[in-house]
């Protein structure tokens, strides 16, 4: 579904150069003006010799992706990001038009980052001793660089628990729509049965209205980055709602030093660690540790 719609947006050039390599394997582009167009397949980066893309080439991907109604995605837009069907997600680089402190658009765009989601099944097997519990699963941080397959891992987690616990209502706060990849309210990727999907509002929005309108018994987000962030899922835990999340780190010594999640290692929040790196396949584990950061 994602290579469907990337080739639906990308100029003719562009995609004629892709036939060359595996579309299955691609994670990434990033196209900049008057430059080589780069792909990252696997994690590697493979500049496309003689392909280059000019600002108008970039600003009709940002208009074919709006599907010619900037308009209905401009709060996206204003974020630096655009996703689209298939969950691809488009990262905008340009000039920003702000008024009062406030970003109202970006024009004279000069780059784009497009990633393209995978759908990895399985990815997540191998944690499923540490996390999964006989009546439900454990909260979670997975801990992780750019890259390392933070998200893949979190949507087959999802998967998994909607198999393993189908007693358990599962609430997703897919912010960046990259988890579910939700098109006009459907998920696009596989993340389980008996989950719901809210896409677009923020980690607090989602915490505070999932909480009291949808009474899941799991919550499963991606890159916590904030003291709110940080708050309202201390708040859930305690609450007695599991909650599996992610954050931007390369290990627990850099989770403990952010003074926003350090106080949540502190206090016990999660039952467990799952620690990633970037390497050839998705989701590959450094180490898992418990409440007290042994190792299991």
């Amino acid at each position: 579904m994602g290579m469907d719609t990337l080739r639906a947006i990308l100029p003719d050039q562009v995609q004629q150069a892709l036939k060359h390599l595996p579309l299955a394997q691609i994670y990434e582009l990033r196209l900049r003006a008057n430059a080589p167009v780069v792909a990252c397949v696997d994690g590697r980066n493979f500049p496309l010799q003689g392909v280059d893309v000019t600002c108008e080439d970039l600003e009709n991907i940002v208009h074919k992706a709006a599907e010619y109604a900037i308009y209905a995605v401009l709060d996206q837009i204003v974020k630096g990001f655009i996703t689209i069907r298939g969950g691809v997600r488009i990262g905008i680089a340009g000039e920003l038009v702000v008024e009062h402190g406030q970003v109202l658009a970006v024009k004279h765009i000069s780059s784009l980052c497009i990633r393209v989601p995978h759908a990895v099944k399985n990815c997540a097997y191998a944690l499923v001793p540490y996390l999964f519990g006989l009546e439900r699963p454990l909260s979670t941080l997975i801990v992780a660089p750019p890259g390392a397959g933070k998200t893949t891992m979190l949507r087959d987690l999802a998967r998994q628990i909607g198999q393993k616990y189908p007693h358990l209502n599962t609430l997703l706060l897919d912010e960046r729509g990259e988890l579910a990849a939700c098109y006009q309210g459907e998920p696009q990727l596989d993340v389980g049965q008996n989950c719901d999907v809210i896409t677009g509002g923020t980690k607090a929005f989602g915490f505070e209205n999932g909480l009291r309108s949808l009474r899941p018994d799991v919550i499963i987000t991606d890159e916590i980055a904030t003291v709110d962030d940080a708050a309202m899922l201390a708040r859930a835990v305690r609450s007695g709602v599991v909650v599996i999340a992610s954050v931007h780190a390369a290990d627990m010594g850099e989770v403990r030093a952010k003074p926003d999640l350090g106080i949540l290692v502190t206090q016990g929040v999660f039952d467990r660690y799952v620690v990633l790196r970037t390497g050839e396949r998705a989701g590959e584990v450094v180490g898992i540790f418990n409440r007290g950061l042994g190792r299991l």
